[in-house]
Order: structure tokens, then C-alpha cells, then sequence
């Protein structure tokens, strides 16, 4: 039994691997790996290390507003070119490559707390299946791989309750990117309780605080005088337009739609006989959703991989429940 166990999990690593380098080398080299973009993405680079937008204006004015924040990968890559010479492109890719790997293969195990392997298998497919649309619309975000590894991560150290741990790996994810300041309102409406609603609450608003507060210091750290405020009300409206407008455009063919309609549906089926904590991610991925519709790109679904993460619990509690009526749904659960 121990060699078949081996003998599974060096199989899985080697589908994720073959995955992870056949997405980055053969879509990968195509679109953001392409050679024709290489210098942009070495300029922005170098301005980010800088700090100081080409062109010598804005951030928003080459549509990289809140970029220049994000240097946890950007000083990492850049450690790895000074102590080895690659060239900063090959760099991003190998980074790329790596989390990619580590997302998928978190994801698989992060899932067996709900469903057995073989359904774990099938949520992990498909990622898979919808990672070729994360490749399209970017130019330059080496952060989101990285930043889908330590989410999954922040969802499992939640799902346990392990609060000093998610919140260092909270502090971490700031500096990565800082999609992750919601997840201490999943931590709430996982935990609390009537006997200890006090207790999980001053824990939330703790971590809560401390995202803020390192998100601000990131701010200050690395500041953007010349970029106008992201977050307002108008900045709100005319992105939910944009977004209507180019859903409209695209039809059926729009990316978010392509990846989030089957899981949210399935979720939805079965929703109120689930686990507690597959329940709240999928209220939190819908509040994620609504955040990037008014202030993203919505075809940008590079960003939105954290929703889907959110969202394959409950399908696949749905999915088990539909291709086994008998079996007892959410035996292997958190919460």
C-alpha cells in the first residue's frame, strides 16, 4: 500500500509538472513570454525597482496603477539576476513555471479535506483546463502565479484555524499582491460561533488591521504622487460600464464566464448541505466577483484563479453528490 501510495503521488507530480511547463512553453512563449513584448516587460522591471513609471509620468498612464507596490517576485526575480545573469524574461518564466507547479499541486491537497482523491483530481483538471485564458489581456503581472500558491495556502491555514500563521502569511501576501484583504472576513464567517463569536471576531479584526496596515505601508514605502486614487466611486462606475460593454462584445466567449458558470452553479445546487466553510467561500468568492467587476478588468481572469479556488469545494461536494446519491456528501469537511 505504502509503494501504491508513492507510486500516486510521483503520478500526480508528474501530470502537474508536464501541465505547469507544457501552459508556460507552448501558450506561454506565445503570448506573455513572446519575444516581441520582451523589452516592456524588462522596462517595467527595472522601473519597478525604481520606482519610477516609463516615461517618467503617472502609473495609470501606462495602465500599471498599484504596480509599483507589488515587489515581493519583482525583488526576488531580481536577487536570482544578480547572483546568476539570466536575462529578467527567463527569470519570470522559471518563477512563473515553479508557482504554477506549487499552485496545482496545493490545490490538489488542499481540496482532499473535503472529497476524495479522485474528485480532488477532477478539480485540479479543471484548473487546468481553464489556465490557457489566464495568458491573455497581460503583459507584465509576474506576481499572480506566486500570489494563487499563497492563497491557497492562506485558505488551508483558515480552513484549520491557525491564526498566527495566516496572519504572517497575510503580511506576506501584501507584499506579493494585496488581493488577499478580504480573507479575514472568511476567517469570521468560518469560525464564530455563539460560544466564541467575541474571541473570533477580535482575531478577524486583528488580521483585518494588519493587512490594512501593511498595505498602507507598502504605499508609503513605495508611493505613486502621480496617480490619481484607484478606488472611487467614479472609478467604480466607469469600470462596471467598461465591463457590461466588453461582456456584451464577447458573448458567450467572455473569460469569466467560461470559467466560473459550471463551478458556481454546481455549488449553488447543493449549497445549503455542505460544509460550513465550503459555504462562506463561495459567498466570499461572490464578493471578490463583485470587487472585480467594479474595479478590475473582468477579461483579465489571471486575477480572478483566487475565485475559482473559492468556488471547487462546493462544486465538487455537488459533483460527488450527483455521481454518488448514496454516499455521505462532506464526510471528509473542516467545518
Amino acid at each position: 500500500m505504502r509503494g501504491s501510495r508513492w507510486l500516486g503521488l510521483l503520478s500526480l507530480i508528474w501530470l502537474l509538472a508536464t501541465v505547469s511547463i507544457g501552459m508556460q512553453s507552448w501558450i506561454g512563449d506565445k503570448t506573455i513570454y513572446a519575444n516581441s513584448i520582451e523589452q516592456r516587460r524588462e522596462e517595467l522591471h527595472f522601473a519597478i525597482l525604481s520606482n519610477q513609471a516609463p516615461g517618467g509620468g503617472s502609473w495609470g498612464a501606462v495602465g500599471a496603477l498599484s504596480i509599483q507596490k507589488r515587489v515581493g517576485v519583482i525583488y526576488l526575480a531580481e536577487v536570482i539576476r544578480q547572483y546568476t545573469g539570466l536575462a529578467v524574461g527567463k527569470i519570470y518564466k522559471l518563477l512563473d513555471t515553479l508557482f504554477l507547479f506549487i499552485s496545482l499541486l496545493a490545490l490538489f491537497f488542499y481540496l482532499r479535506q473535503w472529497v476524495p482523491d479522485h474528485y480532488c483530481i477532477i478539480g485540479t483538471l479543471y484548473v487546468c483546463a481553464v489556465l490557457p485564458y489566464t495568458y491573455f489581456f497581460q503583459l507584465f503581472h509576474p506576481w499572480d502565479r506566486l500570489q494563487l500558491a499563497i492563497w491557497i495556502g492562506l485558505l488551508y491555514l483558515t480552513a484549520k484555524h491557525q491564526v498566527v500563521p495566516l496572519a504572517v502569511g497575510l503580511v506576506i501576501s501584501v507584499v506579493v499582491k494585496f488581493d488577499a484583504i478580504l480573507l479575514p472576513l472568511l476567517y469570521f464567517l468560518a469560525h464564530a460561533s455563539w460560544a466564541r463569536w467575541r474571541q473570533t471576531g477580535i482575531e478577524s479584526l486583528g488580521m483585518f488591521g494588519l493587512v490594512i496596515a501593511s498595505n498602507y505601508a507598502m504605499g508609503q514605502l513605495f508611493p505613486a504622487p502621480l496617480d490619481q486614487a484607484r478606488f472611487t466611486p467614479v472609478v467604480a462606475w466607469d469600470t462596471l460600464v467598461l465591463n457590461l460593454q466588453t461582456m456584451i462584445a464577447l458573448n458567450f466567449k467572455f473569460p469569466p464566464l467560461l470559467v466560473h458558470a459550471l463551478p458556481f452553479c454546481l455549488a449553488l445546487l447543493t449549497f445549503g448541505s455542505q460544509a460550513r466553510f465550503a459555504r462562506v467561500s463561495v459567498v466570499l468568492a461572490v464578493m471578490l466577483l463583485g470587487v472585480f467587476g467594479l474595479f478590475t478588468r473582468l477579461e483579465e481572469v489571471r486575477a480572478q484563479m483566487m475565485v475559482l479556488v473559492l468556488l471547487l469545494p462546493s462544486a465538487l461536494l455537488t459533483t460527488r453528490q450527483l455521481l454518488e446519491p448514496d454516499s455521505s456528501v462532506g464526510q471528509r469537511h473542516v467545518v
